[in-house]
Formats: structure tokens, C-alpha cells, sequence
């Protein structure tokens, strides 16, 4: 899929070619016409069942396609079209949802405004809900008939492949350590105790791991055997390193055990360097391990669960001096990307596979999993988990960061005085912890939110919860409030940052006097103080050189 920076730079050659010269499997200008606005949804809705069949890609609307020159070419789309009724139409018209992202984008030299439609890769082959789909084919949406559906279904390998039946007696490939590793992780999760007692044939079926008495492979991944394993899955497996440097490693693991007990391994190896330090609190003394084990967990089953079992590679799990580093074959899907991963609607690869060990009590399908490694982490206040792709694989990084035992104990107290916090919550506390302010934007974008969202999100930690507090400046600021300063930093730091927010505030002013007066409202206007805070602001200004011309509403400040 192409960048917004790469289309920018093509519609800046319109003036040479059309759009059309520039169209592919990945990219489409589609004029928005003057007819009416149910027509126009209409359209969007087939370009989007249309882009995510095709793989993937961008239509910007607003472009005439045939037309050369910028001017020509370059229609724009009117105000009135709504982009939340839009993304509305395409989710509620379409079967698997597809959720595109929408984003105006102004053209100041015509002046026009285009909307692009980002359709991302996922669950092929789409439809609208009325049955009639298309697919992109070069430059051309053309109709997805039944054979060429049932090409898309086997060619894009978005089929659930966990589901597939192994064509042997489950016996023969059963691991009874694996079995007896699963019913002791369900007895400590406290899971139905007649499910734990059923029979081996009868627990494996309830759970989706036998159909028709045969092992699914997803069945297989969790309760097969090395040798059924390799010789039926034999991409799968995990490999360890604890790394001495960058190039070198001192412990080298690995294997194909069935995902309980690989998950086990991995898990020994890092809790052996997993160093606790003692932290005293009062008349107690409290232990943290570098790496919360909750995050860990969840960190190494998320690898397994969604990683891509048609392509070639392990999970990779090595262990730095100060950081983990987890890989697994694959890419994010269904809209999912490093930006937005942690409030994304669940998207499942490996749909069978999530279902058994849902089922079994190792992993929640509620999407759960990055959020409790972000909460794990944050509530000890280190730094939350970094997601990236890196070619076909999917990589995540959790930082040995440094532990700080006063976020953990004013969370303790904030929840016993019945406060509730969020993951929001917790990373712009530790946004504010590092970087003392933050904004709307700033907030968005941490937090994988809307701008919207983001103001709501800040209102209420200002409003009701009163950890935050803001400025009353054009851009508004949020920091964290007096009393949470007290408990978190040193009440000396609440002052200083205020005062350097004073401080930059003069500095501003004094450089416009220099070029003119200004009155009292227009000093209000560039702070967002009131007439008293500027007269205030104007008088400790006496010492630059700052005057008042004289009394009343005529009244003006110069040097």
C-alpha cells in the first residue's frame, strides 16, 4: 500500500499525466460526482469490498481520473460528506467487516480537499451484505465470481488453517505431558472441574481439539507430540537466546514442543535472569522482577497464537541486558498496525487455535492480551511494549526500564480510595512523568485514540478523577495536578514546571512588543489569561522595559 507522502507526490505529476497513468493494484482516483449522497456511499462501499479483495490499497476520491492538469484533474470532495457515516456504511454493508481509514487531505494550490480510503489486507474474500462483491485486477474492479472466490479463499491463505483435520489417529500423535500440563494450568485457573475429568477423547473434543475423532491442527499445536509435530507442522517451533552482545549469544534453546510446554521452556530460561529488586516501604519491604511475569506470559502466547503457520520461521525470543525481544512469523491483519494495536477490535488468524486456548484458560479472546502486558508494565511505571513489523515478521520489545515503586504505591492507594484506572490513564501518567505535559494531539496519538476521544479522556482525568490540571492558553496543556506531583515527584518540580510555563509565556510577549503595542485583549488572546492574569503578567513585566500607555479601555502596553 502506498504512503500518503508517495500519492502526494503523484497527484504533483498530474499537471504532466492523468491519474489514470498512475492507477494499479494498490491505488485508484475515483471522481466524488455530483449525484446524490446514497450514490456516493454506494460506491465507496463496492471500492472498499473491491480494494480488500484485492489485497489491500487506496482510492482518493475527489480526482478525475482521465483529466490532465492539476486543475482539471483535481475536483475535490464537498463539505458535506460525512467520513463517520461513511466508515459506517462500509462495517454495516459489508461481510467480513472491513473498517477502512478515512483522511482529508487538502490541496491549498487549487484549493480543493481529496479524501483517501485506506482499505488494509485481511480476511478474503469480502462482499457487500447483498451478496455482490468485486475484486481489484490492476487498474479494474471486476466481478469476484464463484470460481475466482474460491482462488482468493486458497490463494490469500486468510482461511483458518488452524482448522484443518490431521489425517491420522489422534493416539498415535497425542503428548499426554501436554495433556497433563493443560489440566493443571485449567485446575490453577479454576476451570470446570467436569471438563478437567472428562476423558482424553471426550476433553479433546469439547475443546475443538478432535473433530470426527481426528486431531484439528490447531489440536495438534497444543496437545501433539515432537515427532507429530515436526512431521505435520514443520515450520513450527521456538528458539531462545540470552544475548551478550548485539551479534553473540551465551545460552542457546530451542524446539518444537506442543504451545503449553514450549511456553513453559521460555519461561524458565527468562525468569533465570529475571533479577528482582528489594524496595522498602514503610515498615515493609516489596519485590519486582525486571519483567513483570504477567507480561511475559501473555508476550510469548500472543507470539504463538498469532503467528502465520503457512510461511516459514519460529518464535524467536531473545533476552537482552536491558530488553526482550520476541518475533513471529507473520504480519499484522485486518487493519492492525503498531499505531493502533492496542484498542483494535480483535482480528484472529488462527481462529480455531484462539478458541482451545481460550478454552483451556491460557489465553482471553476478549482481546485482552496487549492490554495486560501495557497494564502489567505501566502499573510498575516502566515504559509500555513496542510493537513493529520488520519484513514478515512481527516483533515486540519490552525494555528492562527502571522501576518506579511510587507509581505502584499511588496506584494502591488511589484503587483503595475507589478510583478506577484505565490503560489511557496509565500511559498519559507516564507520559506526564517523563515529558511534564502533554496535549490533545500529543494524547491522541500515545494513547491510539481520536482527538475526540483524547479530549474526553483528559476532561475526565481533570474533572473527575483530579490527577490532571490544565492551562487556560489557546493550546491547552494538561499536567499532572498538585497533589499527584506530591506523591509521584518532588513538590518543587510542580512549581518550576509552572514557572517555566510563565517564564515561556513572557519571553513570548516581550518579542511581540518589540515589534508593537498591545492591548489587553490582545494579550488575553495570545495566553488565554483573563484581564486580571494580564495585568498581573504585565506588571511583573516592569523590569524589560514594558509600559502602559494610560487608564481605561484605550489603554495599550509597549516598550
Amino acid at each position: 500500500m502506498k504512503s500518503k507522502d508517495e500519492i502526494l507526490k503523484i497527484i504533483d505529476m498530474l499537471d504532466r499525466h492523468s491519474a489514470d497513468h498512475f492507477e494499479g493494484q494498490d491505488l485508484d482516483f475515483k471522481e466524488w460526482t455530483g449525484r446524490s449522497m446514497k450514490d456516493m456511499v454506494d460506491k465507496v462501499v463496492k471500492y472498499a469490498v473491491c480494494m480488500a479483495n484485492g489485497g489491500g490499497g487506496t482510492v482518493v476520491f475527489g480526482v478525475k481520473d482521465k483529466a490532465v492538469g492539476r486543475k482539471n484533474a483535481i475536483s475535490g470532495v464537498p463539505r458535506e460528506a460525512e467520513v463517520t457515516k461513511l466508515q459506517e456504511a462500509v462495517y454495516s454493508r459489508t461481510d467480513p467487516k472491513i473498517t477502512p481509514y478515512f483522511e482529508w487531505v487538502e490541496i491549498s494550490c487549487i484549493p480543493a480537499r481529496l479524501l483517501f480510503m485506506n482499505v488494509f489486507p485481511g480476511m478474503a474474500p469480502y462482499t457487500e451484505t447483498s451478496g455482490e462483491a468485486t475484486i481489484r485486477i490492476g487498474k479494474e474492479c471486476v466481478p469476484l465470481t464463484g470460481s475466482m472466490r474460491r482462488e482468493v479463499f486458497s490463494r490469500s491463505g486468510n482461511f483458518d488453517v488452524t482448522a484443518e483435520i490431521i489425517d491420522d489417529k489422534w493416539e498415535r500423535l497425542v503428548s499426554l505431558a501436554a495433556l497433563e500440563k493443560v489440566r493443571e494450568i485449567m485446575k490453577k485457573e479454576k476451570a470446570s472441574p467436569d471438563l478437567i475429568k472428562k476423558s482424553d477423547a471426550d476433553f479433546l473434543a469439547s475443546i475443538g481439539a478432535l473433530k470426527n475423532a481426528k486431531f484439528t491442527l490447531g489440536g495438534l499445536l497444543v496437545f501433539g507430540g515432537k515427532d507429530a509435530l515436526k512431521k505435520y507442522v514443520p515450520d513450527y517451533g521456538w528458539e531462545y537466546r540470552r544475548m551478550k552482545d548485539s551479534t553473540d549469544y551465551i545460552v542457546k534453546d530451542g524446539g518444537n514442543d506442543p504451545i503449553p510446554i514450549a511456553v513453559s521452556e521460555i519461561e524458565k530460561h527468562i525468569m533465570t535472569e529475571n533479577h528482582i529488586t528489594t524496595v522498602k516501604s514503610g515498615l515493609y519491604h516489596y519485590e519486582y522482577k525486571t519483567y513483570p511475569e504477567s507480561a511475559i506470559r501473555e508476550a510469548i502466547l500472543n507470539a504463538f497464537l498469532h503467528r502465520d503457520f503457512k510461511i516459514t520461521g519460529r518464535v524467536m525470543v531473545k533476552l537482552y541486558k536491558n530488553r526482550i525481544e520476541l518475533t513471529n512469523p507473520g504480519n499484522f491483519i485486518g487493519g492492525i498496525t503498531p499505531d493502533n494495536i492496542l484498542h483494535h477490535p480483535p482480528v484472529a488468524r488462527n481462529s480455531l487455535l484462539a478458541d482451545i486456548l481460550d478454552k483451556i484458560r491460557l489465553v482471553n479472546r476478549s482481546n485482552l492480551g496487549v492490554p495486560r502486558i501495557y497494564r502489567s508494565l505501566l502499573e510498575e511505571g516502566k515504559e509500555p511494549p513496542q510493537y513493529r513489523e520488520v519484513g514478515n515478521f512481527i516483533e515486540l520489545t519490552i525494555n528492562s526500564s527502571e522501576l518506579k515503586p511510587q507509581v505502584k504505591d499511588f496506584l494502591k492507594r488511589s484503587y483503595e480510595r475507589g478510583m478506577d484506572f484505565d490503560i489511557d490513564h496509565l500511559i498519559i501518567i507516564h507520559y506526564l512523568l517523563r515529558h511534564r505535559e502533554m496535549d490533545y494531539r500529543t494524547t491522541a496519538r500515545v494513547c491510539q485514540r481520536s482527538i475526540e476521544s483524547a479530549k474526553e479522556i483528559l476532561g475526565y482525568m481533570e474533572n473527575d478523577l483530579r490527577i490532571l490540571e490544565s492551562g487556560d492558553g489557546k493550546r491547552k496543556i494538561y499536567m499532572l495536578s498538585k497533589p499527584v506531583y506530591n506523591e509521584l515527584l518532588d513538590s518543587s518540580d510542580y512549581h518550576r514546571d509552572m514557572k517555566l510555563d510563565d517564564e515561556s509565556i513572557k519571553v513570548r510577549i516581550l518579542a511581540i512588543l518589540k515589534k508593537g503595542p498591545l492591548t489587553n485583549a490582545q494579550v488575553r488572546q495570545i495566553t488565554g489569561k483573563d484581564r486580571f492574569q494580564v495585568i498581573k503578567l504585565m506588571k511583573e513585566l516592569e523590569n524589560d522595559g514594558v509600559k502602559i500607555s494610560k487608564q481605561g479601555r484605550s489603554s495599550y502596553y509597549y516598550i
